[in-house]
């Protein structure tokens, strides 16, 4: 996992790397999560058999720059590190598979370049930051942002904050000292735009598992935008949304056989 770096558009330095040989295909995780959960998960190792797997940190989060201003986390801007990524493996296509948040901008990329060959989007919604969502990341905010604030000044250490904040931020879902990139790209996506099947210029598949609420609700949404357009959707029985992921031996061979096709 030693990492390659590419610089985006905008400077910032985006971590990746590279394992196997074939069809370029890159890989981008969940929001708070890093490239390394690909690798951890199994994916790297199977894929890079038939594939280039490229999997990427995205910025703000693993070894990739961390900028803490909302507007360095635009779907431009964060799908141009992507394509940052592609010049400097020199994949002028790509497959492109994305989890959770890693699906949400892979999904904006792939409906703006023709670069996208492919999509795999795994759990995530379709729609922009609304409704529960959008209340979540308000709520989030008032009880994080303050805590950030009051902490600047230097690198941001999880130690240094009050015995109830440091409680509290070990009950998140990502490691404490990306706090203030995730306020930053978490507030982003209350601007992000709304992305329907019929914008998407490539073949998709859309992994949904049955448990998963959030996006369930999402498809039932789009449901009858989806005939016609270029995403299909695959319902993985009996998971939720970290056994979208965890669960290889199930979601895997599906990929493989809708990427393959």
């Amino acid at each position: 996992m030693n990492p390659l770096f590419a610089t985006s558009n905008d400077l910032t330095c985006i971590a990746y790397d590279v394992s196997g040989t074939g069809t370029p295909l890159i890989l981008l995780h969940g929001g708070g999560g890093s490239r390394a959960d690909w690798h951890e998960a199994g994916y790297v190792a199977r894929l890079s058999k038939e594939f280039t797997v490229i999997a990427v940190d995205l910025r703000g989060h693993g070894e990739s720059d961390k900028p803490t201003d909302p507007a360095c986390y635009t779907t431009e801007k964060m799908g141009q590190d992507v394509l940052s990524v592609a010049d400097a493996c020199n994949a002028e296509r790509f497959i492109l598979c994305g989890y959770s948040f890693g699906g949400n901008v892979g999904r904006y990329l792939a409906a703006s370049s023709a670069r996208v060959s492919r999509m795999v989007m795994l759990g995530n919604r379709m729609a922009g930051s609304s409704g529960e969502h959008r209340q979540f990341i308000f709520d989030f905010r008032a009880r994080w942002a303050p805590v950030v604030e009051a902490a600047r000044g230097g690198p941001f250490d999880p130690k240094s904050l009050s015995q109830k904040d440091q409680e509290d931020i070990q009950g998140l879902s990502f490691p404490g000292e990306l706090l203030p990139s995730v306020l930053a790209w978490s507030t982003a996506m209350l601007d992000w735009g709304t992305v329907t099947p019929a914008d998407i210029h490539c073949r998709t598949l859309w992994l949904i598992g049955s448990e998963n609420d959030k996006a369930l609700e999402s498809f039932k949404e789009y449901e009858e935008e989806l005939p016609g357009s270029n995403v299909q959707v695959h319902m993985l029985e009996g998971m939720n949304h970290e056994q979208e992921f965890e669960n290889i031996d199930q979601v895997l061979p599906v990929i493989l056989e809708f990427v393959k096709s």
